[in-house]
């Protein structure tokens, strides 16, 4: 075995032997989604120089190497990462390209720097050669010149059309010359990737420039082993044993070692103080969250803010806390377990003592997602009563509105996900001057700081395309959210079981259902149903529409029906046991979704009634959705009479 901590830059250099990392066929597709690719982009963005991404392993048969020759490594663990990264690199290319007429004809030095780096992103993705060696494997030959060879620096998945995908973005670029095209492409994971990223990067060439030198900065541990074998005991062993010490142990540590010397505390007490901080916060990601959470909240007090640190991060986090420990160990616990009272009731709101009203409401922000606006609930539900008129209400109205704010954001993908925090910091601080000017908060203060600051939400025309889209696909969580909120607001529900049930496994019993099923195998009775017995029309009504609201209810998940013909999953079936819980299946079960109406031919009908499920169908049924929803998440009247006049004009 060997290990190394080497940068992207080293793993993939552009000098020298280069190395290639292929994904084999065995191993699964490109699974990463909008969540992943977010959460990468921000711990890019917001860490220092040198972020840790894991550890990669890769088999390597350690075989010597003639002068020019290649290695190639078969990636075991680290795939999602790497093809990940590879695809920033190619967006970061396309935007290069674009700018390159913003340079300046008269510096030449900047226009060098400018085509090195192109250059180089090139040999990162692609490794060209003139010949090639014919005991060289991994290689492809050149279909515009079949003298010329090129190995694909980062090699992915076959699954799913990754690999082709994957080649015919290399091809848009012209990094590649051939006949690359990959059919319906656009609808599947690689390229909405390259598309997210392409549309998430800075503006500007400096922008660029600073976030590709933090990529190949990125540090990994590197190991390599000599047979599959290995690499899996390897894998197993790696992801069965003990993390590193986290942030919080660290904190931990401090904090119980300056408690016991600073307050000559027993040790015991000051863990069970430690303990009594970790009863509030159970979950590791919400001990670390609300860790930078608190400090970005409430550093607008001079007791908290500290000088060079504008706002916590995941890499300031540890020296933030030893100032503050260091300070005084009791007033910071003390401060924490206060605050961490509150913030209980956010991420754990069936276990408190809430209202009906005020429990639906956290439960919902929860299941969308939106842990970033926990950052001003904190602000909010921390200040005493006689600072904002009615402060009850007011936090029920700014939940509401949350909901709203973030179903939307989570659908446009905007704001950027790595704004979030800079915009609920500029809210409280609105707030605060507001409060010092001896006024009262109020919700419409508060709504108008959001709708109105620097980052405005989402529009709703924008919000539209996103409803009626693939949604599922690229966002399968706000898919299920919106269709349960659709079932939920029904004034007529003859069946009203709990979609957010789960069984002791913490499995969810109902699940999102695709009518035309989502497997790439058509069943012939589908075939025949939708397209007249027209494989072909089916398939391109199939990466089409698959995805869509309109192609989707909720049911427990019967593998049975989930490819059964249209006819069959009408059929009701009463009482079906299932994952612990007694369910009624079948689009005939009284399930508002499925009595929800729309139009087809100009007569009303749903999918518990209609014999037949057409493209036709599907679209009416997915606009009738879609109209609904945006009543739902509109955040006033105006706005949906603006939407109407710009599409009738």
């Amino acid at each position: 075995m060997n290990a190394t901590d080497p940068t992207l830059a080293n793993i993939l250099q552009v000098q020298g032997n280069l190395e290639h990392y292929h994904v084999p066929k065995y191993q699964r597709e490109y699974t990463w989604g909008r969540n992943e690719w977010e959460q990468l982009l921000n711990d890019i963005e917001e860490n220092d120089i040198g972020y840790f991404m894991g550890s990669i392993i890769c088999i390597d048969d350690n075989s010597e190497l003639g002068p020019g020759e290649s290695r190639i490594f078969e990636v075991v663990d680290g795939q999602q990462r790497l093809t990940t990264l590879s695809i920033i690199f190619m967006s970061i290319y396309c935007r290069l390209l674009e700018i390159e007429e913003s340079l300046t004809d008269e510096d030449e030095e900047e226009k060098d720097d400018y085509r090195l780096i192109l250059s180089n992103i090139r040999k990162q993705l692609v490794h060209k050669k003139a010949g090639i060696n014919k005991a060289e494997t991994g290689y492809f030959q050149d279909k515009s010149n079949k003298t010329k060879y090129f190995f694909l620096r980062v090699q992915p998945s076959t699954q799913n059309s990754n690999f082709n995908d994957y080649l015919h973005i290399l091809n848009e670029l012209e990094l590649i010359k051939g006949d690359y095209k990959s059919k319906f492409c656009g609808v599947r994971r690689l390229y909405k990737a390259y598309n997210y990223f392409y549309d998430n990067l800075p503006d500007t060439y400096d922008g660029i420039k600073e976030i590709l030198h933090k990529i190949n900065s990125l540090k990994f541990i590197h190991i390599s082993v000599t047979s599959s074998s290995d690499a899996f005991v390897l894998f197993e062993s790696l992801n069965n044993r003990g993390v590193p010490l986290s942030a919080m142990d660290i904190i931990k540590n401090k904090m119980l070692a300056h408690l016991e010397k600073q307050h000559n505390m027993d040790i015991d007490d000051a863990y069970d103080e430690w303990q009594r901080l970790l009863t509030f916060l159970p979950e590791y990601k919400d001990q670390e969250r609300f860790l930078r959470q608190y400090y970005n909240t409430f550093k607008i007090y001079p007791e908290i803010k500290l000088e060079n640190f504008t706002r916590a991060t995941k890499s300031s986090l540890i020296k933030i806390y030893e100032q503050f420990i260091k300070k005084n160990a009791k007033d910071t616990i003390n401060g924490l377990l206060e605050k961490a009272e509150i913030y209980n009731s956010f991420i754990e709101p069936g276990t408190n003592s809430l209202t009906d009203v005020r429990r639906k409401y956290l439960l919902d922000l929860d299941r969308i997602g939106s842990a970033p606006s926990y950052l001003f609930l904190l602000y909010l539900c921390s200040l005493p009563s006689e600072k904002i008129d009615n402060k009850e209400a007011v936090i029920d109205d700014i939940l509401q509105f949350f909901i709203k704010y973030y179903v939307r954001r989570n659908i446009t993908d905007f704001p950027n996900t790595r704004d979030l925090d800079t915009i609920n910091m500029d809210v409280i601080e609105k707030c605060d001057k507001y409060l010092n000017g001896d006024n009262k908060l109020n919700s419409q203060f508060i709504v108008g700081s959001f709708m109105n600051g620097k980052e405005k939400p989402s529009k709703i025309g924008d919000l539209k395309e996103g409803f009626e889209d693939n949604l599922f696909y690229y966002n399968s969580g706000m898919a299920r959210f919106v269709l349960s909120k659709l079932d939920e607001i029904s004034h007529s529900r003859e069946y009203k079981p709990d979609l957010w049930a789960r069984n002791e496994k913490g499995l969810l019993v109902w699940t999102v259902e695709h009518i035309f099923p989502q497997g790439e195998n058509i069943p012939e009775c589908w075939v025949n149903m939708i397209a007249n017995g027209d494989k072909k029309k089916a398939e391109e009504i199939h990466e089409e529409l698959v995805h869509c609201l309109g192609n989707l209810t909720l049911s427990g998940y019967n593998s049975k029906l989930s490819n059964a013909s249209f006819e069959d999953k009408q059929n009701l079936h009463e009482n079906k046991k299932f994952l612990g819980h007694k369910i009624n299946i079948g689009y005939k079960n009284g399930l508002s979704l499925n009595n929800f109406l729309f139009s087809v031919n100009d007569n009303n009908t749903n999918l518990a009634e209609i014999d037949k499920w057409t493209k036709t169908s599907i679209k009416k049924r997915n606009n009738a959705i879609v109209d609904v929803l945006l009543k739902i998440f509109a955040f006033n009247k105006e706005e949906l009479n603006d939407l109407e006049k710009e599409e009738n004009t």
